[in-house]
């Protein structure tokens, strides 16, 4: 099952408001950009990352994620899409609302799951894995990520994963309790579903994700 996995991605959730990750309406969706101070584009996990490999989000320090050392969600990549794809997808129009100005682009992607496990506020202590499934630290500390697992590493920990979890969500999204975004959780509640590349809170703040 694991002989084919090409690498796991970790990286740290800064602000986990349910919109990257997005894992409402059955699927967990991974669709944002990263850029250089400058505005260029630097390449990243969603460019990377390939069918088959796993990608796990650990918690960020500030309030809307869920603390150091904690696993925040796990997806294996089941299928890769161009955003110009995503954005045209009937499955995933609940989720962004086509309206991102990135829909068109045919060399920028969004990685989907069926097979994830989503704690969000509930993360978990990464500090009760047993140690014969963490040979080294899972975490990438500071911006960027690390993808230089070994195979029997990521086979041990999704094991574990695998056999002590249900796939699906555990938890709602660490920013729910942020109260500018109340009425994020009430429209996830509503349509179950949800994904934005870019949106504002009420105090007007730009927020990228």
């Amino acid at each position: 099952m694991y002989k084919n996995m090409l690498r796991l991605f970790s990286y740290v959730v800064d602000h986990d408001y349910g919109f990257a990750p997005n894992p409402f309406g059955g699927f967990c969706t991974l669709a944002k950009c990263k850029y250089k101070k400058e505005g260029q584009r630097r390449r990243n996990i969603v460019e990377l990352a390939k069918v088959g490999d796993w990608i796990i989000g650990t918690g960020g320090v500030k309030k809307e994620s869920s603390g150091h050392r904690t696993l925040l969600y796990a997806m294996r990549v089941d299928e890769k899409l161009t955003l110009a794809e995503y954005y045209e997808d009937k499955r995933f129009r609940g989720r962004n609302g086509n309206t991102s100005d990135e829909s068109h682009r045919t060399d920028t992607y969004a990685l989907i799951s069926q097979h994830f496990y989503y704690f969000g506020k509930n993360a978990i202590s990464i500090d009760m894995i047993p140690k014969e499934h963490l040979s080294h630290s899972l975490e990438k500390k500071g911006p960027g990520f690390r993808s230089n697992f070994s195979a029997e590493f990521i086979e041990d920990f999704v094991r574990w994963l695998e056999r002590n979890y249900e796939i699906g969500i555990h938890g709602d999204p660490c920013g729910y309790e942020v109260r500018s975004f109340t009425q994020v959780r009430k429209k996830n509640q509503w349509d179950g579903s949800l994904h934005c590349d870019m949106t504002r809170d009420i105090r007007g703040t730009t927020i990228l994700i």
